[in-house]
């Protein structure tokens, strides 16, 4: 099998904020994010860093899985984790390890397999002065597993409390709720397509604005990576590729749904115009309380 070169490009991963200032209102906006903001609270930025070594792997923060590692070989970064923490508490952390790809035969080629740390500094600091909250938690595993799972939490203190996730509902118990995301995902297809990319942008008003307020932006910061993105975006590519060879899968306490590639590991909706490179886009769909209809919450 041939794996496509995957596109990545900023934290939004694509479009921008329509306007990401920290407000307590936007009344311009058709969709709307409630929060709170604590103005006079710590403006901690958080820090996932990662290193692999004889595994794939997912790691998932309350219950939403935030980075994975398919492929050959090792890896080796660090992901901004902020849009992940919806307010100051206790958070959940999971880790799930597999084989390495192409080395399934081998399980879990060691006993140290990945090596995570999460760390913190505040708004005004620098890269220098990140702090670790929490320090590889994984215990040694037994090599050759086919899976193994970690589970712990660590506490993060952040000025806003973000709401999205209490508005929603279960999703696993409404009978057709494949064919309900199938169907968002197709007219999300249809609007790039045929170039609405003001009705597409719109659909992840809530996710990104999220993002931006999690994240500390500035005023005029989403616009100016909005323009970037899209116009990236419209060089690229003209079509998304059919919605099929997809897995469901639910997060965040079931209240949210994704679908997965089955065939590179990574999210079936992406821009791709047939040649050696594609650009998924992460988003997640759920349902508020008193709709009956899907729509990107995170």
């Amino acid at each position: 099998m041939k794996l496509k070169t995957f596109i990545a490009m900023g934290l939004l991963s694509m479009f921008g904020l329509g306007s990401c200032n920290a407000q307590q209102k936007d009344n311009t906006a058709k969709k709307e994010l409630h929060y709170t903001m604590n103005e006079s609270a710590p403006k901690n930025y958080y820090l996932l860093t990662m290193s692999s070594n004889g595994c794939n792997f997912r790691i998932l923060i309350n219950d939403i899985p935030i980075w994975d590692f398919w492929d050959e070989g090792a890896y080796s970064g660090s992901y901004p984790i902020n849009h992940f923490i919806m307010k100051s508490g206790t958070q959940k952390l999971k880790v799930e390890l597999y084989p390495a790809y192409t080395h399934e035969d081998l399980g879990i080629n060691s006993e140290e397999p990945l090596y995570i740390e999460i760390k913190k500094r505040l708004d005004s600091q620098t890269l220098d002065d990140y702090v670790a909250v929490l320090t590889n938690p994984i215990p040694k595993v037994k090599k050759g597993i086919p899976y193994y799972e970690y589970e712990c939490t660590f506490d993060a203190e952040v000025p806003y409390n973000i709401s999205i996730l209490d508005e929603c509902i279960r999703l696993d118990s409404i009978s057709n709720i494949e064919e309900m995301a199938v169907q968002k995902y197709n007219e999300l297809k249809s609007m790039y397509e045929r170039k609405d990319f003001s009705s597409f942008k719109e659909e992840f008003f809530i996710r990104n604005k999220r993002i931006g307020l999690s994240n500390y932006y500035k005023d005029g910061e989403c616009d100016r990576e909005m323009e970037d993105q899209i116009n990236t975006m419209k060089k690229l590519y003209e079509h998304v590729a059919p919605i099929q060879d997809y897995e469901i899968k639910f997060y965040g306490d079931k209240k949210l749904i994704l679908l997965y590639s089955k065939i590179d590991c990574t999210y079936a909706f992406r821009l791709d115009d047939g040649g050696d490179d594609i650009w998924p886009l992460p988003f997640f769909l759920g349902m508020r309380k008193g709709s009956d209809k899907l729509e990107i919450v995170f």
